[in-house]
């Protein structure tokens, strides 16, 4: 052989022992390595990397996008003909924040053993993978609810959280370790609005925009919006000093000018997202300054609507000059969101319309402003859209199927008994699965075409 030839005078004892102490470092690296490889393989524990947001997945609360909206292919529509299953249930605890999923993680908030909590299921069998504990409990005055409101926001392997009490955390997504936490009032010098009448917690959910973390404390010193570093939670920039809401702000870019838009209590208000500083106001605000629907952008056009009287406006945003002009296209008061956010399908707004009352399902044509139908069945309920359907929540744990019809109220399907009173949160609906909450249960419903 080559390596014989090399050897002038082989010894063969020496050589043996040099190949078994080889061989034992390499079968010592494989043990090392295999099952580190194995676990990677079956998905045990993923790494930043792997768990990374896909298109089928919804990552923050109202999906990738923040309006409500799923492109999944392959949904199960024909719920009379195949009704379908719930895959699984389990204990979850009270709140109201939705759910965001990532490959097979599903992340939420809740209230467990009177704490605050950030917890991890598998998405597909419903298993508890952690929790970790983000503040004490909470319940606003007027008693509508224990627990959190805010959802989490998953960005390249962190899940940052905010708490109805103002506390902000960014975790680990795989482990739920915590690398960083402050409270925002705190950090933004807000007295804590908790012993109010009227104020009912944190709610936005926090939004991740570059390397900043952005959320609404709400207060009046020009720290009513605040950016943090998402890597070290420092604070960046504070901006406006209007009444707080509870609505989430978006990312979006209009006429090629990146923007944050923020629902505060007296305004919707265009952000530059580096240092805070205000590119536009559109004076809105209803009569407890409670926004709580996220705004919805359609190109150069920005749907807000609030309840207790006010309704809905479309304003349209022009560049001129390196500002923006804002015109105001329509404002009426038959369509007013309290809670929850429209879904804007093929230049319709289909969205629940009351307050403290009845509340009913509206659909409104964008163009105009005008309603085109309204039905009562669905009630107080949360909605998003898949396809040409909008999937609806009632508050007492109904879930409805609707075509997304301009013309008519159209119901397709109908599973009863699905969740109890308060439903409130809004449904996350990936990868063929839709989840969706109440205040004690978490479910996961099947919708793929092909089970």
């Amino acid at each position: 052989m080559e390596i014989s030839r090399q050897t002038a005078v082989p010894d063969r004892d020496k050589n043996s022992r040099r190949l078994t102490t080889r061989v034992h470092g390499m079968l010592l690296l494989f043990a090392l390595v295999l099952p580190l490889v194995t676990q990677t393989a079956l998905g045990e524990q993923p790494t930043d990397e792997q768990l990374a947001a896909g298109p089928e997945d919804w990552p923050q609360f109202l999906g990738p996008r923040r309006d409500g909206i799923s492109h999944q292919q392959g949904l199960n529509f024909d719920w009379q003909n195949r009704p379908p299953q719930v895959l699984w249930r389990k204990p979850l605890g009270s709140g109201f924040s939705s759910l965001s999923i990532v490959g097979d993680h599903l992340f939420t908030l809740a209230e467990q053993g009177g704490r605050i909590v950030v917890t991890c299921f598998h998405s597909r069998t419903g298993e508890a993978l952690w929790t970790e504990p983000l503040s004490s409990s909470y319940l606003d005055n007027q008693q509508q609810g224990p627990g959190p409101r805010a959802t989490p926001t998953y960005d390249r392997g962190s899940l940052f959280c905010l708490g109805p009490s103002g506390d902000l955390a960014c975790l680990n997504a795989v482990d739920g370790k915590i690398s960083w936490q402050t409270n925002v009032y705190t950090t933004c010098n807000i007295a804590n609005p908790s012993d109010e009448d009227l104020y009912w917690g944190l709610s936005g959910s926090p939004l991740v925009e570059n390397d900043l973390v952005i959320c609404l404390p709400g207060g009046t010193r020009n720290n009513c919006i605040a950016a943090f570093d998402k890597h070290s939670g420092k604070l960046i920039w504070t901006a406006s000093s209007e009444h707080r809401s509870y609505a989430s702000p978006i990312a979006v870019s209009i006429a090629g000018r990146r923007q944050i838009i923020c629902s505060t209590g007296e305004s919707v208000l265009g952000l530059d997202p580096t240092d805070g500083s205000m590119l536009w106001r559109f004076a809105f605000q209803n009569q407890y300054k409670c926004t709580c629907a996220t705004p919805l952008v359609l190109g150069n056009q920005i749907l807000i609507s609030t309840a207790y009287g006010t309704g809905s406006a479309l304003v349209q945003l022009e560049a001129r000059d390196g500002n923006f002009d804002i015109e105001q296209k329509w404002i009426q008061n038959k369509f007013q969101n309290l809670f929850a956010t429209s879904v804007i399908v093929n230049g319709y707004a289909y969205g629940c319309h009351g307050d403290t009352g009845v509340c009913t399902l509206r659909c409104l044509e964008l163009a105009t402003g005008e309603i085109q139908w309204i039905a009562r069945p669905p009630g107080r309920c949360t909605l998003i859209a898949a396809g040409e359907h909008i999937i609806v929540l009632s508050e007492d744990g109904v879930l409805r199927l609707l075509a997304a019809d301009s013309t008519q109220y159209v119901e397709k399907g109908k599973i009863d008994g699905l969740l109890t009173h308060k439903a409130w949160a809004t449904p996350a609906l990936s990868q063929g699965h839709l989840y969706a909450r109440d205040q004690q249960n978490l479910i996961c419903v099947d919708l793929r075409e092909n089970q």
